[in-house]
C-alpha cells in the first residue's frame, strides 16, 4: 500500500536618471512606515549577509507538542528589500512588491499549533525567486552570456520571471542596468541556497521521524487570470496528478468545499520548482501546492482585511490538520 494512501513563474533596460541609495531609501521608508504593519523593510546588503542575517526564517512547534510529517514553505512573502537593489532598480517599491505574496506568512501562522515545521523567505521574490532552479536564468538581463545559457528557455523564463525577476506583475522593467553573473552568484549565495537547504533539513527530520514527509508550498494569487477570468478561491496544484496521492487530494477537495470555499486544480497555476523538487506521487517525499485569491483576504492593495484574514487561516488550520493527521496515520 502506498504510505500516504488516505483510509476510511539591445538592452531591455530604458534609461532613468539615477537616484542616489540615500534619496531612494529615504522615500521608502516614508512609505514603509505608514499604517501598514506589513509594509517593506528596507536593509543595506551589509546587513543581510549571513554572519549577522538569516534569509531564512524555520519556526519548530514547542518540544512538548506533537510534530508532523508536514513541512511548510513559504518562499515569496518576504518583505526585505536590500537598499542596493531598490536604488538601482527603475521600479519602484510599490510596483516591486506586486510580485510578493502579501500576507502569505500571516496567514499560515497557526500550522506550528498542529506540530508542522514552517520555512518562511524573508528576501522579496524581486531580488531573487527561490521557487525557479538555479539555472533559470533570463539572459538578456546579464551584461555577458554565461556558459550556463541553455538553448530553450522556461515558460517562466521567457516571460520574464525567472530565477532574478525581469519584470514586476505589471510588466514593468525592474533593473536599470544589465547585471554580471557575479551579481547572479551573490543572490544565490545570500537567498536561494539556504531557503532550500532549511527546506531539505525540515523534510529529512520528518523523515527520519516518520518515514514519510509532505511539503505544502503556499503562495497567493491574484483574483482573476490572465483573460480576466475570476479565479477559484483555492487552486491546489500536484503537477497534474505528479506529487499528491489522489485521495489525499480528493480528502482536501472535499474539506474546502464543505468550509465554503470554491476550488480549482493546476489551473493556471499546477506548481513550480518547489512542488516538482521535493515531491512525487507514489513515494515517500510528496508534495502539494496551495493558492489562495487575495480578493479573500485583502482589504486594498497591500492592506489584510482582518476578518477575511481570519477565515482564509481557520481554513488553513484545518488543511494543515487533515494533513497531519493523514501522514502520521499511514
Amino acid at each position: 500500500m502506498n504510505i500516504f494512501e488516505v483510509q476510511s513563474s539591445g538592452s531591455p533596460f530604458p534609461d532613468k536618471p539615477a537616484t542616489t541609495l540615500t534619496d531612494t531609501v529615504s522615500e521608502d521608508l516614508a512609505e514603509s512606515t505608514t499604517s501598514n504593519d506589513l509594509g517593506p523593510i528596507i536593509k543595506t546588503l551589509e546587513a543581510l549577509q549571513p554572519n549577522v542575517f538569516s534569509a531564512v526564517e524555520t519556526l519548530q512547534p514547542p518540544k512538548h507538542m506533537r510534530t508532523s510529517a508536514v513541512v511548510l514553505s513559504c518562499p515569496h512573502a518576504g518583505r526585505i528589500y536590500p537598499a542596493e537593489f531598490i536604488a538601482a532598480s527603475i521600479a519602484d517599491i510599490s510596483s516591486l512588491r506586486s510580485l510578493e505574496d502579501f500576507g502569505v506568512d500571516q496567514l499560515i501562522s497557526g500550522a506550528l499549533e498542529f506540530g508542522v515545521t514552517c520555512v518562511t523567505n524573508k528576501i522579496t521574490r524581486a531580488y531573487i525567486d527561490v521557487n525557479r532552479p538555479v539555472d533559470s536564468l533570463d539572459h538578456l538581463m546579464l551584461a555577458k552570456p554565461h556558459k550556463s545559457k541553455c538553448s530553450k528557455l522556461s515558460r517562466q523564463v521567457q516571460a520574464g520571471y525567472g530565477l532574478l525577476p525581469r519584470l514586476t506583475a505589471a510588466r514593468e522593467i525592474i533593473h536599470r542596468h544589465l547585471l554580471p553573473y557575479e551579481e547572479v552568484e551573490s543572490r544565490i549565495r545570500l537567498v536561494h541556497q539556504p531557503y532550500h537547504f532549511a527546506l531539505q533539513t525540515a523534510l529529512d527530520n520528518a523523515c527520519r521521524a516518520f518515514d514519510r514527509s509532505l511539503l505544502v508550498d503556499c503562495h497567493s494569487m491574484p483574483p482573476t487570470d490572465q483573460q480576466d477570468r475570476p479565479l477559484a478561491d483555492i487552486i491546489l496544484g500536484d503537477l497534474h496528478h505528479n506529487t499528491l496521492d489522489r485521495k489525499i487530494g480528493q480528502k482536501l477537495a472535499a474539506l474546502i468545499t464543505k468550509s465554503g470555499f470554491s476550488i480549482g486544480w493546476n489551473t493556471p497555476y499546477a506548481g513550480g520548482h518547489i512542488t516538482k523538487n521535493y515531491g512525487a506521487v507514489n513515494t515517500r517525499q510528496q508534495s502539494l501546492q496551495i493558492e489562495i485569491n487575495r480578493r479573500l483576504y485583502m482589504s486594498r492593495k497591500y492592506v489584510l482585511d482582518p476578518a477575511g484574514a481570519k477565515r482564509v487561516a481557520r481554513l488553513l488550520n484545518k488543511i494543515f490538520l487533515i494533513l497531519s493527521d493523514i501522514t502520521s496515520a499511514a
